[in-house]
């Protein structure tokens, strides 16, 4: 966890309260926690967070402003090397020749070292193929020209583009977007606001964004002006149904405040992709992939001084890969048909 020492504090002016719910502007909400701490960056404050009695997802009664969000974000941003990243994403032992085998096969990607055969061995271990979907996010086989909002260091963009996609980012931390174009990524600083590229996309991606933004409706109805006919949008962001958040309640790491500002359910993501006009709207399963989130849950509530089990992520990962809904992640396609 961190252990930052600010010598600042949120002033009345760079707070604001909010009445409803920022998904489905519904009025009916119940106090879920009322004194919220940031356990990875130590950013001051404590935060009241409700939970919406209509779709039934968590927010921020009391955070910062459009003007004042930044300050929570000091060391945030990953300005790694994004040509190291990507080349760590890969091995030489057989699991990942397996791996790469299937992901050439379905995603028209050309890693090295494979074996073709994985494209049939991963297919029949759920947890694990639908891991390698994730990790390539349910793309079609097929180039086209794809965006992926909030893009950081460019790491999935270079995936993509070996996969041949024609990739574009849009990444609001000016470090991170330099460490991308460094790598001879074409990475636009900023947000959606304000976001003009030239001509529309065949797929637009955003990993783990929509729950840092103040207007979700409105990012999702951006998306949907940017996306061609038949396009499709993949997201992915903390399921404030999880076990997890269940079991380590305060402490899980999906909550994050106060730069998630709305923690969504699957019934609220499908509600708010709906409401953007998106149809043939997919809950995915996310199989394996639960370990990080849980045991940096287990360990902020270890070092609260909280003692109880910890929740095993080989059992999430199972239950996972059997039900969208049972995921620490909501993960979702969606389409903009003519």
């Amino acid at each position: 966890m961190a252990e930052q020492d600010h010598a600042w504090s949120w002033s009345a002016d760079e707070l604001e309260d909010v009445p409803q719910c920022p998904v489905c502007d519904a009025g009916d909400s119940r106090a879920v926690y009322d004194t919220l701490r940031d356990h990875l960056e130590d950013v001051p404050g404590a935060w009241p967070m409700r939970i919406c009695l209509n779709c039934e997802s968590l927010y921020l009664a009391r955070r910062p402003t459009i003007a004042s969000i930044g300050k929570a974000y000091s060391s945030y941003y990953t300005h790694a090397d994004s040509q190291a990243a990507y080349a760590d994403d890969n091995g030489q032992s057989l699991l990942w020749r397996w791996s790469n085998g299937y992901m050439n096969s379905r995603f028209g990607a050309t890693r090295m070292p494979a074996a073709r055969r994985g494209r049939w061995i991963m297919s029949m271990i759920p947890p694990l193929r639908q891991q390698l979907d994730f990790f390539y996010r349910h793309l079609p086989h097929g180039p086209g020209r794809l965006l992926d909002v909030g893009c950081g260091n460019g790491v999935f963009l270079l995936r993509a583009r070996d996969a041949g996609w024609n990739v574009e980012g849009l990444e609001p931390d000016p470090a991170a977007a330099a460490a991308g174009r460094r790598s001879g990524l074409d990475i636009a600083d900023g947000t959606l606001d304000g976001f003009a590229p030239q001509g529309s996309f065949d797929a637009i991606t955003a990993s783990h964004v929509i729950e840092h933004v103040h207007h979700p409706r409105r990012f999702l109805e951006q998306i949907f002006a940017l996306l061609r006919p038949d396009g499709q949008v993949w997201l992915a962001t903390p399921n404030a149904h999880s076990l997890g958040r269940r079991w380590y309640g305060p402490y899980w790491r999906g909550l994050e405040p106060p730069r998630h500002m709305t923690v969504l359910s699957p019934k609220a993501l499908v509600l708010l992709l709906q409401r953007a006009g998106f149809d043939d709207i997919q809950l995915l399963r996310r199989g394996r992939g639960s370990s990080y989130i849980l045991r940096s849950s287990a360990e902020t509530m270890r070092h609260e001084g909280v003692r109880k089990m910890t929740l095993s992520p080989l059992l999430v990962d199972a239950l996972a890969s059997l039900r969208a809904s049972w995921s620490e992640e909501c993960v979702v396609r969606a389409y903009r048909r003519s």
